[in-house]
């Protein structure tokens, strides 16, 4: 059992101390920047053991994995809903329906598609890209204003590792899986990236603007936590 095949190595400005993170598609190990690619391989070759223990302890306490298949439940808003696949209800082009709290993804058409999987995956991923752009779109004028600031532009991505981005620029991305993600989170993620047009860093300033609009921004901060990485293995 090889677990160390595709070991991510991530080099931070951690010092002296070495960590290790288990999410549902890679497994990485944090490494101070001082420490050598020669000095990272012996300890992994020392360590194999303990880490490969602390691998599979890790991954006991993973959270659900999301999956695009038939008949699982995902999340939209924090709330449970069921995925379906209609296979038999001929449509002009693959679609979805939120029905219910039931969302479900119509598709069979007259011709035939090479690669289904895809079509489908892609059309439930913008079902909840519609859904979150309509929340962002309803809630983030809000905060800017009450934070006093101007993005320049907001968009949704595809990251696989991350719920926002903010540039220097204005730019302000965030990732379609925060759709699955309560309302309250959402908004701690948007409180949290429109505060770096203020301070483009962690700083402790950056935290004190944080608080003061989002006072328990430390509880959405543990949602993500204890269920991020289930989301992001959709």
């Amino acid at each position: 059992m090889n677990l160390f095949e595709n070991l991510e190595i991530i080099k931070t400005s951690r010092k002296g101390s070495i960590g290790l993170k288990v999410e549902p598609n890679r497994i990485a190990l944090m490494v101070p920047k001082s420490m050598t690619d020669e000095t990272i391989a012996l300890f992994i070759k020392t360590e194999k053991d303990w880490l490969l223990q602390k691998v599979i302890e890790q991954k006991q306490h993973l959270p659900k994995q999301m999956s695009f298949i038939s008949g699982n439940e995902l999340l939209l808003f924090g709330e449970k809903i069921l995925y379906k696949e209609d296979h038999h209800t001929l449509v002009k082009k693959i679609n979805y329906q939120l029905l219910d709290n039931t969302l479900i993804i119509f598709c069979k058409q007259k011709r035939e598609l090479k690669d289904i999987e895809t079509h489908v995956r892609k059309v439930a991923v913008s079902f909840f890209v519609e859904q979150l752009q309509n929340y962002i779109t309803q809630t983030l004028e809000h905060w800017a204003k009450t934070i006093q600031v101007e993005p320049t532009q907001v968009s949704i991505k595809n990251y696989k590792s991350r719920w926002g981005s903010c540039y220097q620029d204005g730019r302000i991305q965030f990732n379609w899986r925060l759709a699955m993600a309560p309302k309250e989170v959402i908004d701690y993620v948007i409180v949290h990236e429109l505060c770096h047009l203020i301070h483009p860093n962690h700083s402790k300033q950056y935290w004190q603007t944080v608080a003061k609009f989002k006072p328990n921004y430390e509880q959405q901060k543990q949602w993500l936590k204890n269920n991020g990485a289930g989301l992001m293995s959709l």
